[in-house]
């Protein structure tokens, strides 16, 4: 599982916020969503034949929520970030 966790809290959100920081900086603020997004797809795709007993059982229901809402605020991060290298970019005219 550990491929997992690395897919869902390091690889999404970077590259969501990095494709959507170079494609179209005006639409930043949907990378967080779109990341979740990504990450819940991502989850039921890959724990598909247990998400009945996930959401079943009150552990594994928090649990699933506690991790989708550090998705999120880590794509927030992320987010904040490319927000400020935009401001960088934008006052010091530097060409990426």
């Amino acid at each position: 599982m550990d491929w997992l966790n690395i897919l869902i809290f390091g690889v999404i959100p970077v590259l969501t916020v990095v494709i959507v920081f170079l494609v179209k900086r005006k639409m930043l603020w949907a990378a967080p969503i779109i990341s979740t997004v990504l990450a819940l797809v991502t989850y039921i795709i890959t724990i598909e034949p247990t998400m009945t007993e996930i959401f079943r059982n009150s552990e594994w229901r928090g649990f699933f929520l506690l991790a989708m809402f550090m998705h999120f605020g880590i794509a927030v991060v992320l987010t904040a970030i490319a927000y400020f290298a935009a401001y960088i970019h934008k006052r010091m005219k530097i060409q990426f």
